[in-house]
Formats: structure tokens, sequence, C-alpha cells
């Protein structure tokens, strides 16, 4: 259940903020202890406020299940209160934040359930993803994806969760990019928010981010045999094992109970 009286922004969160946040802004902490998204120094824009609130979001600023309170979030960034709602619809759309009415806007948290459903589409469709995006593995493509692994790989050694995960979340992207399959790509962008959302709050599930570089080079090295049905036995352990879905999940926004994973 969300307690519509939490605090807006969580004082002890463990992760590395990201090295990425969006330009025009800045982290650090008030008098009171408590942390500031900073004010926005360039033009202010709903893509602007929402870039910021996005980044906040993901890297586990913002915790889920927090309330958004547009006062004080509009006075800590320096803007009016129309870009802010305009941003809080955007991320609304994208599934991080969850209106509810006579309530406010509210940080989304990610059921068991609806972890499982993602995963259940993309074990079924990731290896068709592959395959279709196997013939531009190589040259470019092969450049795109193993940028991905050497940043994920860069976060890991920082300790930085939040460009780890970014990594991950690349890496399976550029696949889908690859595949050159419009349908299969929304499909991906319609729950790469979500599935990124429940990484970054459920840090616990990475005592080493080394690990998880290792599953993606350990996945990347079967896709490079071809063998399709290697590559669908390898993306049915990867999507269900600990470094893609994790067992643990919060409770969703509404209040309801999560399903069993």
């Amino acid at each position: 259940m969300v307690n519509v009286e939490s605090t807006t922004i969580r004082k002890d969160n463990p992760m590395t903020l990201s090295p990425n946040r969006p330009p025009g802004s800045t982290v650090g902490r008030r008098e009171d202890g408590d942390i500031s998204l900073g004010r926005i120094h360039q033009r202010t824009t709903p893509g602007t406020v929402a870039g910021v609130l996005r980044t906040a979001i993901l890297d586990g600023t913002l915790a889920p299940g927090s309330q958004l309170r547009e006062a004080h979030i509009a006075a800590d960034l320096g803007v009016s209160r129309a870009p802010l709602r305009e941003a809080l619809s955007i991320l609304a759309d994208e599934g991080l934040v969850v209106k509810i009415a006579y309530k406010g806007a509210f940080v989304a948290e990610v059921s068991a359930k609806g972890m499982a459903e993602i995963a259940s589409l993309r074990k079924r469709l990731e290896p068709y993803a592959i395959e279709l995006a196997l013939p531009r593995l190589s040259g470019a493509g092969r450049t795109r994806i193993v940028r991905t692994l050497q940043d994920m790989a860069r976060g890991a050694d920082d300790g930085d969760l939040t460009r780890t995960i970014d990594a991950h979340m690349s890496f399976h992207r550029v696949i889908y990019e690859l595949s050159e399959h419009g349908l299969l790509l929304d499909l991906w962008r319609s729950w790469e928010s979500q599935l990124q959302l429940f990484l970054s709050a459920d840090h616990q599930s990475f005592p080493d981010l080394h690990d998880v570089v290792a599953e993606h080079e350990r996945l990347l090295t079967i896709i490079d045999t071809g063998d399709l049905e290697a590559i669908t036995r390898e993306i049915d352990r990867h999507v269900h094992g600990s470094t893609d879905a994790a067992p643990a999940a919060t409770a969703p926004v509404d209040g309801s109970q999560p399903s069993n994973a």
C-alpha cells in the first residue's frame, strides 16, 4: 500500500548515482539531509523535467512507492507546475509513475506478476529477435553490442549499479533494434522502463556486478554459435535467472498483493 505521507526523496539510497544524469540539473544534499534534485539550469520543457525525474527514479534517488509532491518538486527544480504536470504525464505513459485520484502521483512499483508476464514474453520473443538480428551481428552491429558489454564492465568496475543496468538494457535493446522488426522493438520499449525500474529497486540481487557482465558475455558467446536451439535454451535460463528477473518483488502501487513469480 502506498503511504501518502512518505518522504518524497529517500535519504539512505545505497546505490551509486549515475554519472549520466541529464544535463542542466545537479544532485546534492540540503541542510536538512534530504537529497535535492537540484535546479534545472537550461530551458525548461516537460521533456527536460521528465528526463531529470526519470533518471532520479531509475537510479533510486526517488524510491518506488514514494509520493511525488508537485509543490516540493517544482520548488526543488525551480520550475512551474505546468511543465511538471506534463512531465508526470509523460512518465505515467512510460509506466514509471502512477497517478491515483485524490492522492496524487507516485513512483511506480513493479509486481512479481508483472515481471513474470514480461519474462514469459521475452522467453518466446527474444530468441526470434536474435534470429533476425544474426545477419547484422557483425561489422557496425558487432561494435554496438560489444560497446554495451564494455560499458557494463566499466560500471561493474566502478560499483555503479545504475550504469551497469543501463548497459544491461542497452545490450538487449540493440538486439531488438538489429532485428529490424518494428513490432518486436515496440514491445521491448513497452516494458523496458518497468524492467529497469525493477532491477534498480531490487539491487540486493546483484552481490557482484561483474556477474551481470559475465552473464551477458556468456549469452553473446552462445549467440555467436548461431545455434537457435542453444540460443533459445540460454534465453530461457538468462531471463529467468537471478541476473535478469530477480525473484523478489515489491507490492503493486494500487495496494494489491504481488503474485508468486
